[in-house]
């Protein structure tokens, strides 16, 4: 069948995983899980997401067990325990590109019309956090 290559800009949080791990309690474990699930490592070459998201699908059910499991996966699996977690909270743009390995470019645009403001109270309990723009691109 071919494959897919997504790039999409947003506006979103960056926020260590040490910081984010050790934040975990009873009160904030489910936002926690969540952001963890829609986010992703920094990275250049894939070779980081593609352990986090082995660790992420394997998460524990409990608050305390979620986190001991965190500390000890991040730190044993390629020191992601001192990796850059991105959150994408408000899509700016995206585009696919269908088809067989090719070469070529692709490009796309949008007028600057839009409020480069974000939402971001949902995260208000958690610490360390700085709103970014993330460019997030992927093959599949």
């Amino acid at each position: 069948m071919g494959r897919c290559e997504t790039a999409t800009a947003s506006m979103g949080i960056k926020i260590l995983l040490s910081n984010l791990v050790l934040q975990i309690n009873e009160t904030n474990v489910a936002l926690i899980k969540e952001m963890l699930y829609y986010g992703c490592i920094e990275d250049d070459n894939d070779y980081d997401n593609e352990i986090y998201s082995r660790i992420i699908n394997d998460l524990p059910e409990d608050c305390s067990d979620v986190k001991e499991y965190l500390v000890n996966e991040f730190t044993k699996n390629g020191c992601l325990f001192d990796k850059y977690l991105l959150v994408p909270v408000k899509r700016l743009l995206s585009m696919e590109r269908w088809g067989y390995d090719r070469d070529g470019l692709n490009s796309i645009s949008r007028p600057i019309d839009f409020d480069l403001s974000i939402n971001t109270d949902k995260y208000n309990s958690i610490e360390n956090t700085e709103i970014v723009l993330i460019l997030r691109q992927s093959a599949y």
